[in-house]
């Protein structure tokens, strides 16, 4: 962040400032605090972010705190801890604008953050959302985490229901916007596709005239949402009607795809990925793309897609000390990027056994019970080995037919399940069955 003094940001945020100083990192937790730190004290599912300010006082930072809550000097009083946030990045970024890329999608939105950033770094200095600060606070907080040199921000946006991209969006305008696919996630709380549609809609809605849409254009409900876009629109992907191509698409051993790309049925390239999963051919387009924009060729952004390594738990392939191998895609599942696992999976080479082993895809409403069946035939297509975890593992087993069932992750952990070497093992699930503590079981091999 660039310095910004208390009265700045009391300026900023419509608060009033106590005492005097200079900030230039912003925080909101009170552990990483240290001389020039602004905390936001913002409340927490089990501590309230006000009962850490003296110690990020007295490590030489600053605080944004309610009325009231703290006399002395360096603080910020507000009304609201968590809109002074929002209020601050959004007037920030006016005072200091940059170039804005926004993404947003059902699947694939941080594979492919973190490949537009690799793809922009090659001529810009390119700032960007960290791991998955992609809700009303990260957004903030990534906004604020921009500097003199930066000339790009590509900021990930994702939602759980309507009109929260049309709040992102308000704090962080954007001027590229890509939609990577529109699935079903957060059924239980939009009810319906169209409403999920709709929901990421929004980013299209926030851009005017001058705005540009890049967009997966092999995804109808995608193309539908940018019937009204009234701005530059661009599609990518493997329908030959798109404005960027993939065809030929190849995956190694390791499953790691090359394919080619063709611009407007011209300029043909060759795209080598070292990370698996032929899902992110659709991804390194929607980078190349955005490239293209910003005056990248494809075959530089190519050549640097060849380089790319993603945010962790996201098909993350590890090797444990005994020759297993974990795929590691435990952050998160629905029904699209599951399959898209099981794909990757399907086309990995294994010297053992391919053992899958599958939680609970939540939040997905009235089609959860037909969905889980779905994933579980899917997945006895896939593999030797089938373990199903939580809610629904009866309904997984009943679609593929075999498997084993636990009800949690504590029950599977006890059940010392045994691995050899060569075998490949996918571990996959929603975030909040917490399956990364499986991975970490499984890395540490034989005890």
């Amino acid at each position: 962040m660039r310095p910004l003094t208390l009265e700045q940001i009391a300026e900023f945020t419509k608060g009033q400032a106590v005492g005097a100083g200079v900030a230039n990192n912003v925080i909101i937790d009170s552990r990483l605090a240290k001389e020039k730190s602004l905390f936001i004290a913002l409340p927490g599912e089990n501590a309230d972010g006000h009962d850490y300010v003296p110690e990020v006082l007295a490590a030489g930072g600053f605080a944004i705190v309610k009325k009231g809550s703290h006399p002395g000097p360096g603080v910020v009083y507000v009304d609201d801890p968590l809109q002074a946030l929002q209020d601050l990045a959004r007037t920030y970024l006016k005072k200091y604008p940059v170039t804005v890329v926004a993404i947003t999608g059902s699947n694939g939105k941080t594979s492919t953050k973190d490949m537009v950033i690799q793809v922009l770094r090659t001529k810009y200095s390119v700032h960007g959302t960290e791991n998955n600060f992609n809700n009303e606070i990260g957004v903030p907080l990534t906004v604020l985490g921009l500097n003199e040199e930066h000339q790009i921000l590509v900021a990930e946006m994702g939602m759980r229901g309507l009109g929260q991209i049309k709040q992102l969006t308000e704090i962080c305008p954007p001027d590229y916007g890509v939609i990577t696919n529109i699935g079903p996630v957060h059924l239980e709380l939009l009810g319906s596709m169209g409403n999920v549609a709709q929901a990421k809609g929004e980013l299209l809605a926030a851009m005017d005239t001058e705005g540009i849409a890049i967009l997966n254009g092999d995804d109808p409900s995608v193309r539908g949402q940018a019937r009204s876009f009234k701005g530059k629109l661009f599609y990518y992907g493997l329908d030959v009607a798109n404005d960027l191509v993939a065809r030929g698409i190849l995956p190694s051993l390791e499953g790691h795809p090359s394919f080619s790309v063709e611009l407007e049925g011209e300029e043909e390239i060759q795209v080598q990925l070292e990370i698996p999963g032929i899902h992110n051919v659709w991804n390194a387009c929607a980078a190349l793309a955005v490239g293209l924009h910003f005056d990248i060729p494809l075959i530089d952004g190519a050549k640097s897609l060849e380089k790319i390594s993603l945010s962790s738990m996201r098909l993350e392939v590890q090797r444990n000390s005994d020759g297993v191998i974990i795929i590691d895609d435990s952050y998160n599942a629905s029904p699209n990027s599951t399959k898209a696992a099981l794909d990757t999976i399907t086309h990995m080479y294994c010297s053992g056994r391919r053992v899958i082993i599958l939680g609970d895809m939540l939040e997905l409403g009235d089609i959860a019970e037909e969905a889980h069946r779905e994933i579980g035939e899917c997945a006895g297509e896939s593999s030797d080995d089938l373990i199903f975890i939580g809610e629904y593992a009866n309904l997984m087993r009943e679609g593929a037919g075999k498997g084993e069932i636990f009800s949690s992750v504590d029950e599977f952990l006890q059940a010392k399940y045994e691995f050899s070497e060569g075998d490949l093992v996918l571990v996959k699930a929603s975030r909040g069955l917490h399956f990364e503590r499986i991975v970490e079981h499984l890395m540490k091999g034989e005890e």
